[in-house]
């Protein structure tokens, strides 16, 4: 009869621990939804819709490897300046969650490249921009848990650029809503 007691706990410690093992995820794949705004040196470019692309590895318990692409528009129309254009943003951060609670927030940090394409009119002066820049971003948010491989949540991210020109996005932020499923 031990031997069948001890045979059933072990048994079931094994079962448990497989289940464990097949619940722990190694990262997410995501999308995000929101507004922005783009700034060049002297002021705002405009404000835009945002959308775009994400996907994490985990490397430590709570800290995860993520490649991100995001596509910010913008447009600023009406006086003497008026601007329009979009930028792409391409990033690999890292990605720190707190807690274990089914609402984890977290913080990210990473280094991207920017890709603008845009007009910029002066008192009826149009020129076009194209420009390639690079730079650092930061940013966070918190992930809710839905069911067992989905989330849900706010995020914001900030965006410092080293423009081509005076002309260029130096600054871009968005604040939207990210969904994520864990794999």
């Amino acid at each position: 009869m031990r031997t069948l007691v001890w045979s059933v706990i072990v048994l079931a410690g094994l079962a448990a621990g497989a289940e464990a093992q097949t619940l722990e995820r190694r990262g997410t794949v995501a999308g995000n939804a929101g507004g922005g705004r783009t700034w060049d040196d002297e002021g705002s470019l405009g404000t835009g819709a945002v959308v775009g692309g994400r996907v994490d590895w985990k490397f430590l318990e709570s800290v995860s490897l993520e490649a991100s692409v995001d596509v910010l528009s913008h447009d600023r129309s009406g006086g003497a300046f008026e601007a329009e254009g979009r930028t792409a943003f391409i990033g690999a951060s890292l990605l720190k969650r707190f807690g274990a609670a089914a609402a984890r927030p977290y913080v990210l940090v990473g280094y991207h490249l920017a890709q603008h394409s845009g007009s910029t009119t002066f008192l009826g002066e149009r020129r076009d921009r194209d420009s390639t820049g690079h730079g650092f971003h930061f940013g966070g948010g918190v992930m809710v848990r839905i069911g067992e491989r989905f989330e849900l949540g706010p995020e914001a991210r900030f965006y410092m650029i080293k423009p081509d020109t005076d002309s260029d996005p130096a600054l871009a932020y968005w604040i939207g809503v990210r969904f994520g499923v864990q794999f």
